[in-house]
């Protein structure tokens, strides 16, 4: 058709139904055609004018509707100087971005434009990846070096981090991508993208087919982010999705596994500046960490609340633009597809794997990597003796202990336990014998608390680096140190530490590392005697000369799995070994040979004692130590400046050399450090430091964390697998397959899968590693102890509270339930205005009305709740009483690792609320774990009961009933075992009332005792039959729990059941002796 024939299509009038009537889709292609004949492009004026529509309104509005629709469908496009072009013209002028260079006017002048793709749903997208059939090796022992390349291989399937790049690298790093979505699925489905080869500009599409099968992952950005840095035009994507590809004929293939979000940090930088918000807040919006991805609908949510006002056009994910004005600025609803580089978050961890494959196994067997890989650890370190800087329990000592010894131990942590002050008495040991420490994380929190406690021991010196500190500016590596070392003053060098102190530190150490072994000895020997008493005193009260046996009592399924196992075993079905009867005579032969062993053992020395010793002399003489080590001497200076020189004329760019990283070290021993950022910033050397501590490790993936473990002799992985876990970016079909990629079966290697296990998961399951559980729990009153033993720690906490909470003063310590009625018609995201107001109010009450001088924090599930409860509170409370209160509005993530007198949990659940807010509360019980146990005086609920109790989400309905229903009391003035009740009768026929099972802050004591003066004695048993563990376990004495007592105004007296036995009517004495 001409032009002359085209133009004549609008020269019909209204009334005519023939010419009015003419199809859509002609009128498309007269007008696609008309943009075809100029090449050079021809505004929306000229179009209209060569259309023969200048002067018909029905028919401009015509052309301007279709114009659109051909802009929308990646047909045309309208440049930056008005004038339209078809997609071929334009590509013609951005093909070639070398040619032109960043600075060219056609990156500037033209959109840039989108390979058309063919978008939809994975339905089975772990099925879509089926494992293949590959050969696994079936030898006994697995290979160190391909479990390493499996993590090096499974770190490469995510290509995701800082983004930031330019236009004119388009079509060379990065490719836009254009078709009908979503681009995500808001479901569990995976999605496809499917795009011809030969739509791909050749540069990229070579650089994507150069690489090999084990790099198959790129990352897929949306939505794109135009903005500028230093006055040039840049591309961020907002969003970020790991992706697999694959080539299948002439198309390119691209498998996104789920619709978890991570969050750009160059975005967060970028957008922060260029919208107005501060460096904290933004990233505080998206509480984004390092490798930290979001839900897509979260994410969504939060980016139209900070993003408000920069979003051009719709953010759906449904219709992608088919072209990206690169000059405007703002959030487009673009796609593009990023090639793997040097700015994702893995790249260094992998690079790093790469070079420890290389390794030997001697030179991995002297690394913490040993036990992971299955070598024999062989030691390089001197000997550590273990010390603390603080009050220790016992299994925070037997923790620093096994930190000293062993190449590698788990610390389970749980919330309140003191894991910061083990970790502390760990590092302060390894720099108190001269080594080095790493303490690692994902969690910048739990850096600053270790940083705080070592650090302030010595403020002045700068014994410890750090990194990485987003929040404070700081970017710290092994250069950066050698630097400063350089231009140190050598002539101010620190006073050498007392060598009388140091002597005297060693010795008590020693004494209090063999008082340790003997009590333990000591308990476990006092253990079986009690035994020992119980079996002779049921055969002589049944009169017999063989012993009568009791079973102790279990659960009907526990004694059918023991009756099967020892049946298996070839013994006695009826009775495991330790119940077999004996003659009563060889019973009381075994206990005096028993006694005997104890007679030999001696005395226990004061323990406590020795502990308190220790801290006065480490306190004194760390600061010492470390004044002498942070300047290094004159000729240490000149050295370290000498090999610099060197290196920097000669042009070295390797590597720092191990000998000199070590003598940094020997100046700057305490170094924290991120996961990701160690690659960078400290260099690859095997053993560098003595120990490395991983603090979090529960947040923490197995593969990122393997080169840490290289660059260490030992190392302690301390965590907590019952609350907040590391989000998986790994599916598990891509798992296999990488996993037999290498020849390892995935039935032989499951603990270490990167898809399902976290650093400590991995950790735990490695064969013959020391394990220690924190118990005793510091930090919340007795019945919020009780909650969250009981429902995540199998009733293994220990309340050990010391007094100082604040409890409001119409209240009490422990749980709380306000009732509040949830809305008949649920808020917009998870929004439940009833428990904001209600928080606020009673804020309000507590902080206005009654002066409340302790600190206050408010928790929910759900962001969109987070903030109105921030909105509602501050309306109505003075910010400086907030502000005192450190008053506190956030996430159950965004609060881990803080803690507040009062917490206020708003769980926004009701019967109206949608299944999605259901479902993410119920699918991880363990947010409550978190969230309750940020409280140390109170934990207030304040939502709506009658649906908790509905138990459509069980976890919720738990936590109702602990707060709002009488706990029985269990043994509460009950006799727990046989030697209690015989106490109690000897006391009273001493005319001294007894309290049996006497509850005081939420510890049960055996007995109390109080006298006319005031004095109030606490009275234990040790080693009697603790009937109500489901195992029969016997009381342990627990002198470091007494300490707390006896803070609370009580004294402790303890007896073991031989001793009683021995002589009560002495132990009598000793009781009215304390009460006088």
């Amino acid at each position: 058709m001409h032009l002359s024939e085209q133009t004549d299509i609008f020269h019909s009038n209204a009334g005519e139904p023939s010419r009015a009537r003419i199809s859509r889709g002609k009128l498309v292609q007269s007008i696609f055609r008309t943009i075809e004949a100029f090449p050079k492009g021809r505004t929306t004026e000229e179009l209209i004018v060569l259309c023969g529509a200048a002067f018909q309104p029905g028919q401009r509005l015509a052309i301007l509707a279709e114009l659109d629709s051909l802009q929308q469908e990646g047909r045309a496009i309208k440049g930056r100087d008005g004038r339209w072009r078809t997609l071929k013209s334009a590509v013609r002028q951005t093909a070639d971005p070398k040619r032109d260079g960043p600075s060219s006017a056609a990156s500037e002048q033209e959109y840039l434009v989108a390979a058309p793709a063919v978008i939809s749903a994975l339905v089975d997208s772990q099925g879509s990846d089926e494992p293949v059939d590959l050969p696994c090796a079936q030898d006994d022992r697995l290979s160190p070096v391909a479990i390493l390349r499996y993590w090096r291989s499974a770190l490469r399937s995510d290509p995701r981090g800082r983004i930031t790049t330019r236009p004119d690298l388009h079509r060379v790093d990065w490719h836009l991508i254009a078709g009908q979505g979503p681009v995500v699925q808001s479901d569990d489905a995976g999605t496809m993208i499917t795009i011809d080869l030969d739509a791909l500009g050749s540069e990229f599409r070579q650089a994507l087919l150069r690489r090999d099968g084990e790099d198959a992952a790129l990352a897929v950005g949306w939505p794109l982010a135009v903005g500028r840095k230093s006055g040039l035009p840049v591309v961020r994507p907002v969003g970020l999705f790991s992706a697999t590809w694959d080539r299948l004929g002439g198309r390119l293939v691209v498998k996104i596994g789920d619709n978890d979000v991570l969050v750009n940090p160059d975005w967060l930088v970028g957008a922060a500046r260029e919208m107005g918000w501060s460096r904290t807040e933004l990233p505080e919006i998206f509480s984004s960490e390092e490798g930290a991805p979001l839900p897509l609908e979260d994410f969504l949510q939060r980016l139209r609340e900070a993003a408000a006002g920069h979003v051009r056009g719709r953010l759906t994910g449904d219709i992608l633009a088919a072209h990206l004005d690169p000059s405007s600025v703002g959030i487009h609803d673009a796609a593009a597809l990023f090639l793997p580089g040097e700015s994702s978050f893995t790249s260094r961890a992998s690079a790093d794997l790469d070079k420890i494959t290389t390794w030997s196994e001697e030179t991995l067997s002297q690394t913490a990597l040993a036990p992971l890989l299955g070598l024999d650890w062989r030691r390089t370190d001197r000997e550590v003796l273990p010390i603390n800087l603080g009050p220790l329990n016992r299994e925070q000592l037997i923790a620093v202990d096994q930190a000293c010894r062993a190449p590698l131990c788990v610390v389970q942590g749980p919330p309140g336990t003191g894991k910061s002050q083990a970790i502390v008495s760990m590092a302060a040991s390894v720099l108190m014998s001269g080594g080095s420490v790493l303490v690692a994380s994902k969690n910048h929190q739990a850096l600053d608390a270790v940083q705080d406690r070592l650090g302030g021991l010595a403020p002045e010196l700068p014994f410890v680096v750090r990194t990485l500190d987003p929040a404070n500016d700081i970017d710290t590596s092994f250069d950066d140190v050698l630097r400063v070392l350089i231009g140190s003053d050598s002539l101010v060098r620190g006073r050498a530490p007392d060598a009388q102190d140091r002597a005297a530190l060693m010795q008590t150490a020693c004494q209090r590392a063999e008082g340790l072994d003997r009590h333990d000895r000591r308990v476990a020997l006092e253990l079986r005697i009690a035994e020992l008493h119980d079996r002779i005193v049921r055969s002589d009260e049944a009169g017999a000369e063989q012993e009568v046996v009791t079973v102790p009592s279990r659960g009907v399924w526990a004694r059918f799995i023991a009756f099967l196992r020892r049946l298996l075993s070839g013994g006695d079905p009826a009775l495991k070994p330790e119940h077999r009867p004996l003659a009563t005579a060889d019973l009381k032969r075994e206990l005096d040979t028993l006694r005997t062993e104890k007679t030999k053992l001696g005395v226990v020395p004061d323990l406590l004692g020795l502990s308190d010793q220790i801290i006065d002399l480490a306190r004194r003489l760390l600061p010492a130590v470390m004044e002498r080590a942070v300047i290094p001497s004159e000729e240490t200076r000149q050295g370290l400046a000498e090999r610099t020189d060197i290196r920097e004329i000669s042009g070295d760019r390797h590597p720092m050399p191990g000998d000199l990283a070590r003598a940094i070290l020997r100046h700057r021993p305490l170094w924290l450090a991120s996961v990701l950022g160690t690659g960078k910033r400290i260099p690859l050397e095997a053993g560098l430091f003595d120990l490395v501590i991983f603090d979090e490790a529960s947040q923490c993936d197995i593969a990122s964390a393997m080169p840490l473990f290289a660059r260490a002799k030992r190392a302690v992985v301390v965590g907590d697998d019952r609350q907040l876990s590391f989000i998986p970016q790994l599916g598990l079909a891509q798992d296999r397959n990488l996993m037999m990629a290498q020849g390892l079966d995935p039935k032989r290697v499951a603990g270490m899968a990167q898809s399902r296990r976290s650093l400590f998961d991995c950790a735990q399951r490695v064969a013959e590693v020391p394990r220690v559980t924190l118990r005793h729990q510091y930090r919340s009153a007795g019945p919020i102890v009780d909650y969250i033993s009981d429902n995540f720690y199998g009733g293994a906490l220990v309340v050990a509270q010391p007094p100082g909470a604040c409890v409001p003063k119409d209240g009490k310590p422990g749980l709380a339930w306000t009732d509040v009625p949830a809305p008949m018609v649920p808020g917009r995201n998870n929004v439940n205005s009833h428990e904001a107001d209600a928080i606020a109010r009673e804020v309000h009450r507590l902080l206005v009305e009654q002066s409340y001088q302790g600190t206050i924090g408010a928790i929910s599930p759900f962001r969109g709740q987070v903030q109105t409860i921030q909105d509602a509170v501050t309306a109505k409370v003075p910010e400086h009483l907030l502000a005192a209160a450190e008053f506190r509005s956030a996430t159950v993530d965004g609060f881990q690792g803080q803690e507040r007198d009062l917490i206020l949990f708003s769980p926004t659940l009701g019967s109206a609320s949608p299944t999605t807010a259901l479902t993410f509360v119920q699918k991880d019980k363990r947010r409550l774990n978190v969230a309750i146990s940020r409280a140390r005086a109170v934990a207030h609920v304040v939502g709506d009961l009658s649906f908790a109790r509905t138990g459509k989400v069980r976890s919720l309905a738990s936590l109702a009933a602990y707060a709002t229903e009488p706990r029985k009391k269990l043994g509460e003035g009950v006799f727990d075992s046989e030697w209690e009740a015989r106490v109690f009768d000897a006391l009273r026929a001493r005319g001294l009332d007894p309290k049996p099972q006497y509850d005081v802050a939420g510890r049960r004591l055996d007995f109390a005792l109080f006298s006319d003066g005031g004095i109030k004695l606490d009275l234990e048993v040790d080693g009697r039959l603790w009937h109500q563990t489901a195992e029969g376990h016997r009381k342990t004495s627990d002198i470091w729990r007494d300490q707390q007592l006896k803070a609370l105004g009580w004294r402790v007296r303890r007896f073991w059941v031989d001793e009683l036995a021995s002589n009560m009517e002495g132990c009598l004495d000793l009781v009215e002796r304390d009460l006088s």
